[in-house]
């Protein structure tokens, strides 16, 4: 009869989890904040780079456009959802979804992009925002999202 041995495999990330030093978590999230932080100023100068390339693709109205305006959008997304860009965030998400309801009905409406570009062009000049106007505009484009409904 054969005889069985289990043995426990120890990943290098337990290895280096298991040795002493390091740092608590209050600091780790301090070093990962002022990470972010330092580079704000470069993500802010990125987001307004996409921006201004959804305008130029508002005002080409390509038909072969219409899925780079969803890949542009997601990357606002990707960069300002590590930054606390609040209402630019969920603005640029509002564009994600706009974009795919549109490609889903397969009826692209370049107005609505359009919108959404003008917004997020706005919020980018004025800075934060109050959460009322934040939320004015955010059902205002929710209003846009609603009619590309299936």
């Amino acid at each position: 009869m054969t005889e069985v041995k289990i043995s426990r495999f120890r990943s290098g990330l337990a290895r280096q989890l298991a040795q002493p030093g390091g740092c608590s978590v209050q600091e780790a999230v301090r070093r990962a904040d002022a990470g972010v932080e330092a580079r704000r100023e470069d993500a802010m100068l990125e987001m307004s780079a996409v921006v201004g390339r959804l305008d130029v693709l508002c005002r080409d109205r390509s038909v072969t456009d219409e899925a780079k305006v969803y890949d542009l959008a997601t990357a606002l997304v990707d960069v300002a959802g590590l930054l606390d860009t609040g209402a630019f965030y969920r603005t640029a998400y509002s564009l994600c979804e706009v974009a795919d309801r549109m490609t889903i009905r397969g009826r692209w409406d370049w107005q609505s992009v359009e919108v959404h570009v003008s917004a997020l062009r706005l919020l980018l000049s004025q800075g934060p925002i109050s959460e009322a106007v934040a939320t004015t505009l955010l059902s205002n484009l929710a209003a846009v999202n609603d009619h590309h409904r299936p």
